[in-house]
């Protein structure tokens, strides 16, 4: 697999969230939701069940940087697992962190969520900077 650049990175970026813009109009068209709360169903499953773990897989699994260990392995995991990962990192550590806010007297809401969710996603990459830096 090649490595990605900037280019690549943005190319991917821009494929991602144009697949979840088809995604959430093919819901608004096709259900009785409006556009928006489709969108919203889109876009707030991929931040709630996906961005958190992602970042916590390049803090837990960061990818190494042309080292090899023996027989020619390279000691990183692979895309597909960093995604599968991110997925079961998500739900795992998402849940944890609002039930143990709630339980120090933090109300369960949108916002507290989302704050709790966007606090996650931002030690995660302090925490992959400091490590690279």
């Amino acid at each position: 697999m090649e490595k990605m650049n900037g280019s690549n990175w943005l190319k991917a970026i821009g494929i991602v969230f144009g697949v979840m813009v088809i995604v959430g109009l093919g819901i608004g068209a096709f259900s009785e939701l409006g556009y928006l709360e489709a969108f919203r169903i889109v876009f707030g499953s991929v931040y709630v069940l996906f961005l958190p773990g992602f970042i916590l897989s390049f803090v837990f699994f960061p990818k190494n940087k042309g080292r090899v260990i023996e027989h020619g392995e390279d000691n990183g995991i692979d895309w597909i697992e960093r995604i599968a990962l991110s997925f079961a990192l998500s739900i795992a550590i998402v849940p944890l962190a609002v039930f143990y806010l709630n339980l120090v007297g933090v109300k369960i809401n949108v916002l507290n969520s989302f704050l709790t969710i966007f606090g996650i996603c931002v030690i995660g990459c302090g925490l992959v900077y400091w490590r690279r830096k």
